[in-house]
């Protein structure tokens, strides 16, 4: 990394750091997860306004034109605010398939709305039951004098609710797909939204003879690559997020055990502690240091490697600190209990540990490596 892209990096950090300092409390994050879809469009305005929803969006398309590793560098520390809208899902996702795919009118018509916040788009990921895996879809679309018509559902997926345009997949015809473009107020389309354990929202889709725009046309082998590529950005991105996170929770507990006391002393002199609070410490920096990596080198087997890693130290730090902390660390009135359940999620968000091992050894044997 050159010194000048170091220093811009820093001053995005810096930028949203400060938002976060001024805008972000356990008030503020109680409000926004109970809001009917979990981003009230006032605080989504807010993060329009400091033009990190433009970071996606190409220069040509009224967008800044930021890199992947830009855009981690902004999770990274909206992890460290628990942000709870879906910023991942829909600005860095949803943003990067649209595109890729958009053409003519639509793309001129979303793109710069999407970079200014005006309009949310969120993609339909995964299949029912199916959560963390890219699969061929069960909803077939139906051609009609207007464009076509998608019958089925979708599982569990972040970001959905409240957004005013949905991508998702759809079997064509045998081994023929689409990725299609759906208006959320279209005819026969229901969400189920639900708030997650962290506040933070999810929904699953049907659709009925819903109307939709076809974006692109390919055999499932293609429709799977751009699809995962896509969701790949959002692993990468969300492993960004919890490194935010978990440093929050490294440091709220370095400091409190330098006041927790036991037979008259701090449990922060023993050394012990010591050693688990220093191997929290490498792990947390060992993450930043490989989403860094990945982001620049995003081949499959290095996301899914990504990933394992992530799980494992989000496991692992909510256990510790948790277990240095005593009870407190998971209540609510004490702040360290949002970033437990913040971590918790975050094994299992994009994806658990078994669905990125699978497709970890699969690469492998594809490769020749066993």
């Amino acid at each position: 990394m050159s010194d000048t892209q170091q220093q811009e990096q820093q001053m995005i950090a810096d930028s949203v750091r400060r938002w976060a300092t001024q805008t972000s409390s356990p008030a503020q994050r109680e409000a926004s997860a109970a809001h009917n879809d979990g981003c009230p469009p006032e605080r989504w305005g807010e993060i329009a306004e400091m033009g990190w929803l433009a970071f996606p969006i190409p220069a040509e398309d009224e967008g800044l034109g930021g890199s992947l590793e830009d855009l981690c560098v902004l999770a990274e520390e909206l992890g460290r605010a628990l942000l709870i809208e879906p910023f991942v899902a829909n600005a860095i996702v949803a943003s990067h398939l649209m595109v890729q795919t958009a053409e003519g009118a639509l793309r001129s018509q979303w793109l710069g709305d999407l970079a200014s916040g005006q309009k949310r788009m969120a993609f339909a990921m995964w299949e029912p039951q199916c959560e963390g895996l890219v699969m061929p879809a069960n909803a077939t679309a139906q051609q009609t004098p207007d464009g076509f018509a998608i019958s089925g559902a979708k599982g569990l997926s972040p970001g959905l609710a409240g957004a005013d345009a949905l991508l998702l997949v759809a079997r064509i015809a045998d081994d023929d797909y689409g990725l299609f473009f759906v208006n959320a107020d279209a005819a026969g389309l229901t969400l189920g939204n639900q708030r997650l354990y962290d506040g933070r929202h999810a929904a699953s889709l049907q659709l009925e003879k819903s109307p939709a725009t076809l974006l692109r046309k390919a055999p499932w082998a293609q429709m799977q690559v751009l699809v995962q590529s896509a969701i790949d950005r959002g692993i990468i991105a969300h492993c960004a997020e919890t490194a935010g996170a978990a440093s929050v929770a490294l440091a709220t507990t370095i400091e409190y055990v330098k006041t927790r006391k036991q037979f008259g002393r701090s449990i922060s002199s023993n050394q012990v502690v010591q050693h688990r609070l220093v191997d929290l410490y490498v792990e947390v920096q060992e993450l930043k240091a490989l989403w860094r990596y990945v982001a620049n080198e995003p081949s499959p087997g290095n996301v899914s490697a990504l990933a394992i890693r992530c799980i494992d130290v989000a496991r692992h730090v909510w256990e510790e600190t948790l277990q240095l902390h005593g009870a407190i660390g998971m209540t609510e009135e004490y702040e360290l209990g949002e970033y437990l359940r913040r971590l918790a999620l975050a094994t299992s968000l994009y994806g658990g540990a078994a669905v990125h091992h699978e497709r970890l050894a699969a690469l492998s044997f594809k490769a020749g490596y066993a």
